[in-house]
């Protein structure tokens, strides 16, 4: 970080200060009213700006996956939480297609762009991350919840019925070796925590 040479500042300050104050002392109404002004013109130039990048998204000037990218890290991750399985794995399906279409592009781009692209694949690759350990951990939790109450209703799981019946075949077997292989290749979790978790 560079220093800030504060002698001079502190000079200017000396030389004009009783000046600036004598002069804001006799026109204060003035310049309050300027300072409202440009208050309200830096707001205008702000929604001018905002206004332009949604318009150009709406006429399609702006990439898709640019738009789909910003989505992705302003709403989307903020509401993982609230989505079953089958809307996460659409989100997983659509990122890595981003990061497969952008992989494309680099082997059929000159290698100028290759720090560009690298930048993007990593981009993507933080939000399947984050996705893609959404779904294990919440796979963890209904798998747990199932286990400790068999009537229990996921509506996580809508629409893999498949799995909570052989995790239910599994659980009403007592095979706990079978139980636990079915666990860890779902959610690849460590052994030693399903045993521990899964009694």
């Amino acid at each position: 970080m560079s220093k800030i040479p504060i002698k001079p500042m502190v000079e200017l300050a000396k030389q004009h200060g009783p000046t600036v104050g004598k002069f804001v002392k006799k026109n204060w109404k003035e310049i309050s009213q300027t300072v409202g002004v440009v208050a309200t013109v830096g707001k205008t130039a702000n929604n001018l700006v905002n206004n332009r990048k949604e318009t150009n998204q709406k006429k399609g000037k702006i990439h898709y996956r640019k738009t789909r990218f910003v989505e992705y890290k302003t709403e989307t991750l903020r509401s993982l939480d609230g989505k079953n399985r089958e809307r996460l794995f659409k989100h997983q399906l659509e990122v890595e297609q981003f990061i497969n279409q952008i992989k494309n592009e680099e082997n059929k781009e000159s290698g100028l762009k290759k720090p560009l692209h690298s930048k993007r694949i990593n981009d993507w690759n933080s939000i399947l991350v984050q996705i893609e350990d959404k779904i294990v951990t919440m796979d963890y939790q209904e798998y747990l919840m199932i286990y400790n109450n068999n009537e229990y209703h996921s509506a996580y799981f809508e629409g893999y019925e498949g799995q909570i019946t052989k995790f239910k075949e599994l659980v009403s077997k007592g095979i706990l070796e079978e139980l636990y292989n079915f666990i860890q290749i779902t959610t690849r979790k460590n052994i030693d925590d399903i045993k521990r978790d899964f009694l």
